[in-house]
């Protein structure tokens, strides 16, 4: 029996051990890109179907347009379950034909699944009527049918076998389930002419039962109190399922079919990506190989796998006494696995057919779009650069950039070795692994719906950024409160808010990744002293957003705050919206977050690890991204309809951030007001986001005579408010592949630390943060006109401007300094960006430091009305933001940039763009 791991790979070493690996995906992008042929060298046996897979790839990509296109030229009437079946049959035989050697060799893998109709689950005729429909319809002996281990299901499974139709046994969660579909397989096998050659697996489910387990532990308290988890139960329990499989398949019970050359049937651990950030992401893997048994894991499973998976021999036979010992202490506890189990095998039925359902919608609106010649969500006008952009799509096909991203290759940005790479790629899948979180957060939101009027977000750039865009393009469902960000540590700003507030009536979401922001901390610890003298339960208005382990953490458990909910720690801040940071303000205020990540899962879809450039959408984008800026065209300009005007404020820290260093980057252009061809350099890309129907006719006129002018003009169609995820995924893939092309690592941010090591020296100066630093008044006005004027004349013209307001944030105070930046921008021709700070140190800060040496930077600070000293400290709101200028300002100048600071008041801040224009 094998032993121990000899090949060189993790996954051929698991097949040394008798384990077959398939692969649960499948679409016509991984034929036609080759990547199913290399799967396969690499150790790959089989694959399953997944409607939701399929779902997404016909609506997040153009690759079945022409197949559709074809059939309804054929016959316009075809409706979309016959779409789906024709697609679906091409697809399946595809795959089949280029697994069919491994079939042959074997006789048990090569083979692919595909199943019959969920609605189908409590219709025995039914099932078996659609499964010989489609086997005869695919034509292939290497095809599985998937059939559900209901009751209904389980004499389907015994007709279909004895008929020698190979059957795919899902939606097996328990023992009592395997017992039922071995001894139909059995009695199947007994029926059939010939019992030879019938292929069969019975597929049992390993992490939902873990996620169950886990939230009934923690529904009754004794998370901590056990010494197991989920996932204890969730392999135990697979375990004791193969020992039964041995003793059954190896004893007495399968001996006449034996002797007739019959196959076993074998177990196959299903939904075995880990859903819990904390455990390992191969834990169902690794802790499942056996002989004779099949895993089939979803793509970014199989690449953590084969990067950094173990293989230490027939792993499913291990410490059977400890399994016996967990599942009998789960009873003892008092939770009925037969309950969870039954439970999720009706939940498993549901959860099949909504992505069947959602595929049939799906191809219903693609039907629509093909036969009305609708226009892609998507155009890009780029003149002279589309040859260089092709080129470049042409040279990534080549090189297989997209698989290569998603196996988490550094060498695409950096060497081997280079750190905050491979560990900062989590967010390719999150719309995919944050499905049931997602569901554990729309709970806790229903629950607390009602106890609340408000909701505020606090925390600093990734953390709140997402938050702030949703809050502000969503409307709250009925019954649910509003959501308000705080990240501004003016003491005015702080202490309005508060006044504002009835925050007996108020939910704090406490959001930091690192869980030592001084920003946050210093919220919470300001409104926790608030909230206390309220109520002696202040815990119960706040919850955590955090990593697992985090001081924040710690915070939360010890002061019993109402939830925690803890994130991803390989996802980034900057990439973190689909995270609990984005998804826990959204859900709380009422949104469909299922919704919003399916919609971000279409566009993973379209720019999976088997799309190539040119057709994968997020790396069209990155390609243009970075070839604009390479040749110049480095200031992209966002514009938007009236609903999305919160959105290109996220978007500027993920440009900004990501691109803007090592003395390049792309300069993200959020707050500027839209002018015609004459107020713009040659350095300038438009980004043009509309909700449909929100199109005005000034604002098309003017982007259609700056494409004339041959300016690059890139126009984003949103159907409804929830594809701002889709937006929000492709351009996070579109960054990250624009960093490539500009050659910079585009998931660390080396040069913000420098503000905020400043930031504290300065807090411990003896005569005040700003005491040193040279300061304009704003009413001295001589003396501001000869320094703006200095300041002005050093502007290049293919620099830019960045205005930092370290002042209170209001809508008067953002229309007047709207107004500074477009007298700025028409005085100078240059690209100008307005930040609040210390907010947009979270955000355009590395950019500012570490970006293209040409930017001129006008700091805005003022004199505060409050204090707002900062509770469990020994420095005030005032004493904060004024160190945090101070930093700035000392590492903008550190890093040779020109700075000019000015205190303003609110009489005199108006007063700045009319000096600016008179001159």
């Amino acid at each position: 029996m094998p032993t121990a791991q000899t090949a060189d790979t993790p996954t051929r070493a698991v097949r040394a051990e008798g384990q077959s690996l398939w692969l649960d995906y499948i679409r016509r992008s991984l034929m036609e890109s080759g990547q199913l042929e290399r799967l396969v060298e690499d150790a790959l046996r089989g694959l399953t179907s997944n409607p939701a897979i399929f779902e997404k790839a016909i609506g997040g990509s153009s690759e079945y347009d022409e197949a559709i296109t074809a059939f309804l030229t054929e016959d316009p009437s075809m409706d979309a379950a016959t779409i789906y079946e024709r697609l679906a049959v091409e697809d399946i035989r595809r795959a089949a034909d280029t697994l069919r050697p491994v079939y042959e060799e074997t006789g048990v893998d090569g083979v692919v699944s595909l199943e019959v109709s969920p609605h189908l689950a409590h219709d025995t005729e039914g099932t078996i009527e659609e499964a010989r429909r489609l086997w005869d319809a695919v034509g292939r002996p290497n095809l599985m049918i998937k059939v559900p281990a209901t009751d209904e299901g389980i004499p389907a499974i015994e007709q279909l076998l004895s008929e020698g139709i190979n059957v795919n046994v899902t939606l097996m969660f328990s023992l009592g389930h395997y017992e039922k579909v071995a001894q139909a397989y059995l009695r199947g096998l007994r029926r059939a002419d010939d019992p030879t050659g019938i292929v069969s697996v019975a597929s049992f489910f390993v992490s939902r039962v873990a996620r169950e387990v886990d939230t009934r532990l923690d529904e009754r308290g004794l998370t901590d109190a056990v010494d197991f988890d989920g996932s204890d139960v969730a392999i135990a329990n697979a375990r004791m399922a193969y020992r039964r499989f041995e003793e059954i398949f190896h004893g007495d019970d399968f001996a006449d079919l034996r002797e007739q050359g019959a196959f076993v049937q074998r177990p196959l651990w299903a939904s075995t990506s880990t859903k819990d950030p904390t455990r390992s992401d191969v834990l169902y893997v690794e802790s499942l190989i056996g002989e004779q048994t099949v895993n089939t894991i979803p793509p970014d499973t199989l690449d953590a796998f084969r990067d950094h998976g173990t293989v230490a021999g027939q792993t499913v036979t291990d410490d059977l006494d400890r399994a016996e010992a967990v599942l009998r202490r789960l009873d003892e506890v008092g939770i009925d696995l037969d309950d969870v189990t039954e439970t999720l095998q009706a939940r498993g039925v549901e959860k099949f057919a909504t992505p069947f359902d959602d595929l049939m919608d799906v191809l219903e609106e693609k039907r629509e779009e093909i036969t009305a010649h609708l226009p892609d969500p998507i155009s890009l006008h780029l003149h002279e650069h589309e040859t260089a952009v092709a080129e470049r799509l042409d040279a990534w096909r080549e090189d297989d950039f997209a698989c290569r991203m998603w196996r988490r290759d550094p060498t695409l940005w950096a060497d081997e070795d280079t750190p905050e790479l491979t560990n900062r790629l989590g967010w390719l899948d999150l719309p995919e692994s944050m499905q049931e979180q997602a569901a554990e957060i729309t709970a806790f939101a229903d629950s607390v719906t009602g106890d609340f009027d408000d909701v505020v977000v606090l925390g600093m750039g990734g953390s709140s950024l997402a938050p702030d865009v949703f809050g502000r393009v969503f409307d709250p469902a009925d019954g649910c409160p509003d959501v308000t960000v705080l990240d501004s540590t003016h003491p005015d700003a702080v202490t309005a808010l508060a006044d504002d507030l009835a925050l007996e009536r108020t939910l704090f979401v406490v959001a930091s990744k690192s869980g030592t922001t001084t920003e946050t901390l210093s919220f919470f610890r300001y409104f926790w002293d608030r909230v206390s003298g309220l109520t002696d339960t202040p815990g119960d208005h706040f919850v955590a957003n955090t990593d697992p382990g985090s001081n924040l953490e710690e915070i939360a458990e010890d002061r019993d705050f109402r939830a925690v909910f803890r994130a991803p720690t390989d996802v980034g801040g900057r990439y973190s919206a689909l995270t609990p940071f984005g998804l826990v303000p959204a859900a709380l205020m009422g949104v469909d977050i299922e919704q919003l990540l399916d919609r971000a899962w279409a566009a993973e879809a379209g720019s999976d690890f088997c799309v190539e450039a040119p057709n994968n959408s997020g790396l069209e984008l990155g390609a243009a991204l970075g070839e604009l800026a390479t040749a110049g065209r480095d200031k992209v300009t966002f514009v938007t309809s009236p609903t999305l005007e919160a959105f290109p404020a996220w978007q500027e820290q993920l440009i900004a951030e990501s691109t803007g260093k090592d003395d390049t980057g792309i300069v993200p252009v959020a707050d500027e007001p839209l002018a015609g061809p004459g107020a713009y350099g040659e350095d300038r890309v438009f980004v043009y986001f509309y909700l449909h129907g929100e199109q005005d006719r000034d604002t098309i006129k003017t982007l259609s005579a700056l494409d004339e002018a041959g300016h690059p003009v890139i126009s984003v169609r949103l159907d409804d408010r929830y594809d701002l995820a889709r937006e929000m995924y492709r351009w996070e893939m579109g960054v990250a592949a624009a960093g490539a092309v500009l050659g910079i690592h585009p998931f660390n941010q080396p040069n913000v630390e420098a503000a905020k090591r400043l930031a504290r020296e300065a807090m411990q100066a003896e005569n005040g943060a700003d005491s040193d630093t040279h300061t304009v008044a704003a009413d001295d006005h001589d003396v501001l006109e000869q320094e703006l004027a200095d300041w002005l004349d050093a502007a290049h013209e293919t620099g830019y401007l960045g205005v930092q307001a370290y002042l209170p944030p209001s809508d008067e105070t953002t229309a007047t300094l709207t107004d500074l930046v477009t007298a700025l921008r028409d005085t100078t021709g240059c690209a100008t960006t307005l930040g609040y700070g210390p907010r947009f140190l979270h955000s355009t800060g590395q950019l500012h430091k570490g970006g293209p040496p040409n930017g001129l930077f006008l700091q805005l600070v003022d004199t505060p009305d409050a204090t707002g000293p900062v509770p469990e400290t020994d420095y005030t709101f005032e004493e904060l933001i004024a160190a945090q200028a101070t930093g700035d300002h000392q590492a903008l100048r550190e890093a040779d940039r020109t700075v000019l600071r000015v205190r303003v008041d609110d009489d005199s801040l108006g007063d700045l763009a009319e000096v600016i224009r008179a001159r």
